[in-house]
């Protein structure tokens, strides 16, 4: 399994160095992104450690079973200290870096220190390198996934970087990957801006030997030909459900069904959806690309937690609102659920 033979890399901001370690049996012993991460925050980061200063580390790694055929396998987890919690927080990230990451050979990056000037870091199989980025202050995801395709020819995937709210510290902001995947929860963007680093990339073509049982590629070909809801609509399919049981968070939570909520529905995200999107190794291909033709807006999702947050906890039954402010948070880099449970504060405050 990789996490019992990669080294870890650790990355340091400040002295501008980096070293190899190798994983231990106890670390190794500690299975997935999050085990993985989690061991190392707690060995690490001091009690006292401010989630914004220095102490604080940030920690990148996958499961045992990336680079296998095992469906829902493809996913990282990002580690540190949330400043939005002062407590440890692994968040979760789809989307494809997944595989460069493991293409380095690593099974965790682990980031430390605080760079004195913004910088973006690249890890590649044949070593590391810093590279100052003044002018990237303020761009949004999509400005930096074009400069590292421009200048590095590294796709969004290979790319991990905070927009403007993570430059700002803000206690939300999220870590994002192939422009719209998120490690959302708990502001580890945030950190990441705290420490001036704009960008992280991952690029390399190590393989890592795993092997999976043949009942593993039989779960991936029945995730191939269902035809579930979820395909469709993604988690949206469960809003109008949401609604009827009377779980679903509206007007700052101050009701539990919402009388819009066929403006924003699954149905009316199918409607909008104009392809199919996936994550690395996952057969069901439940991501919603989607577009308004009256608009011209693009963007991914939104997903349910987005619709429940911008959308009926902020009493707004339009999914094109929805949609612009998914693709605002994206650009941005904030995490949606907590933006928007921000605004339904405000709305509320002021009703």
């Amino acid at each position: 399994m990789r996490h019992a033979t990669g080294p870890l890399l650790s990355v340091d901001l400040g002295a501008r160095e980096c070293r190899e370690e190798g994983i231990d049996g106890g670390l190794s012993s500690f299975i997935g992104g999050r085990g993985v991460g989690t061991k190392l925050a707690h060995d690490r980061i001091p009690f006292d450690a401010d989630p914004l200063g220095p102490d604080n580390r940030l920690t990148f790694a996958t499961g045992p079973l990336q680079a296998s055929q095992m469906s829902y396998t493809g996913r990282m987890s990002l580690t540190g200290l949330s400043p939005l919690t002062d407590g440890l927080l692994s968040s979760n990230a789809g989307g494809f870096m997944s595989r460069p990451f493991t293409g380095t050979g690593y099974a965790a990056v682990e980031v430390t220190g605080a760079s004195d000037e913004l910088v973006a870091v690249h890890v590649r199989d044949n070593g590391v390198t810093f590279e100052p980025v003044p002018g990237l202050a303020g761009a949004t995801v999509e400005a930096v996934s074009e400069r590292m395709d421009a200048e590095h020819d590294l796709s969004a995937e290979h790319v991990a970087c905070v927009g403007p709210a993570g430059e700002n510290e803000v206690r939300f902001a999220a870590v994002m990957t192939t422009e719209s995947r998120a490690f959302g929860r708990g502001g580890l963007g945030a950190v990441m801006g705290a420490k001036g680093l704009k960008a992280i990339t991952f690029d390399g073509e190590a393989t890592p030997d795993v092997e999976v049982p043949e009942v593993a590629a039989e779960v991936h070909r029945d995730a191939a030909t269902s035809d579930h809801i979820m395909k469709r609509q993604g988690t949206t399919s469960v809003t109008e459900f949401a609604n009827e049981v009377g779980a679903l968070p509206t007007r700052y939570f101050r009701e539990l069904q919402f009388e819009g909520v066929e403006g924003i529905s699954g149905d009316r995200v199918e409607e909008k959806k104009y392809k199919r999107g996936t994550c690395s190794q996952c057969a069901f291909a439940c991501k919603l690309p989607t577009r308004d033709g009256e608009s011209g807006l693009e963007t991914e999702g939104p997903e349910y937690e987005t619709m429940m947050s911008f959308g009926s906890n902020a009493g707004v039954d339009d999914v094109v609102d929805v949609m612009q402010s998914n693709e605002l948070c994206d650009q941005y880099g904030l995490d949606t659920i907590s933006c928007g449970d921000v605004v339904a504060a405000y709305l509320a405050a002021n009703d």
